[in-house]
């Protein structure tokens, strides 16, 4: 698998031909499985093995990989439970007689299920919130050969960098768009509350109070700019596109965006498009901010650079004043 961008998308086929035409670089995508089996960490799923089937054979005239999204970390049963165990088989190597090249799992006991019962390969989630070299070996030794490490390192190059070397053979990829906050208090219990329904604006409202309330954390999240993509060479392999539930539109500005390592708009036009309508921060303005964040101890309120900076910058920019 070369180095390249992997595209969440909405599983339709439509949307999944614009992404594929946009950008040469895409290497694989993903998408939801079938609803009620396993939950993914977006509630966005196909209607049937027999819609799934047009997708793959589209990513695949183009050499991209397809994979199906089997992440929420939980709403397995327990294994005593034989028969819901042999349906999940039976679901597995259903995915896979499809030609589903890869899934993307967060529960260890699942990857088990994969590993020894059928070819597709593993992706361990960013769901696992891999965060040190030992999770990451401990998560490779259980199959995956793929390491969606947890956003919360995007901005600790050291530990990417002691990650990457821990690893045998297993890839590195990161999320480069993810909206959530920096050390979200929410996150773990909004993946966990997938598992169980699809309803997700009590989560969505928390993280975007704080955000209104506190514009400059817009500044200080994990969202990596496409310009400072450079700054990860040798240090992961892949980059991960959030976009399972993301407009079309929006989501092949943002693939362009870094498979062309420059952005002339809105910086959160890159992560989260309707507070992009609310603050205007123009992201040719952000030169240094990787840096800085790689060097920040990430207490806010005693650093003070984002704030400053999101108040200079967007004062300035946005049109009229927000009520």
């Amino acid at each position: 698998m070369k180095k390249g961008f992997v595209v969440g998308y909405s599983g339709r086929l439509e949307d999944l031909r614009r992404i594929l035409d946009s950008c040469a670089q895409v290497t694989s995508v993903y998408t939801g499985g079938l609803a009620g089996k396993i939950a993914g960490g977006r509630p966005q799923y196909a209607d049937s093995l027999e819609s799934l089937a047009p997708q793959i054979e589209a990513a695949h005239a183009g050499n991209v990989e397809f994979e199906v999204a089997l992440n929420a970390p939980c709403g397995l049963q327990a294994k005593s439970r034989t028969e819901w165990w042999h349906g999940i088989r039976a679901y597995l190597r259903d995915l896979d007689a499809a030609g589903v090249d890869r899934v993307v799992v967060s529960h260890p006991f699942l990857m088990d299920m994969v590993r020894s019962e059928t070819d597709m390969r593993i992706t361990a989630s960013t769901i696992c919130e891999i965060t040190t070299p030992q999770a990451a070996r401990y998560y490779e030794k259980l199959g995956a050969d793929v390491i969606a490490v947890s956003i919360n390192v995007n901005m600790v190059p050291a530990r990417l960098r002691q990650i990457k070397q821990a690893l045998c053979a297993a890839r590195v990829r990161i999320l480069v768009n993810e909206p959530c906050l920096r050390d979200c208090p929410w996150r773990r219990f909004h993946h966990s509350h997938y598992a169980h329904s699809n309803e997700e604006m009590d989560y969505h409202a928390a993280c975007k109070k704080v955000y209104l309330r506190d514009p400059y954390l817009l500044l200080a999240n994990t969202v990596i700019r496409p310009e400072d993509l450079h700054f990860y060479e040798g240090l992961v392999d892949d980059y991960k596109i959030v976009g399972r539930l993301v407009p079309v539109e929006d989501l092949i500005s943002r693939v362009r965006a870094y498979a062309e390592g420059r952005f002339e708009g809105n910086y959160i036009q890159l992560f989260d498009s309707p507070l992009a309508a609310l603050f205007i921060v123009p992201n040719r303005e952000l030169e240094g901010l990787l840096e800085k964040k790689w060097s920040c101890d990430g207490v806010c309120e005693r650093c003070l650079f984002c704030s400053e900076l999101f108040a200079r910058v967007e004062k300035k920019h946005t049109p009229c004043p927000r009520s």
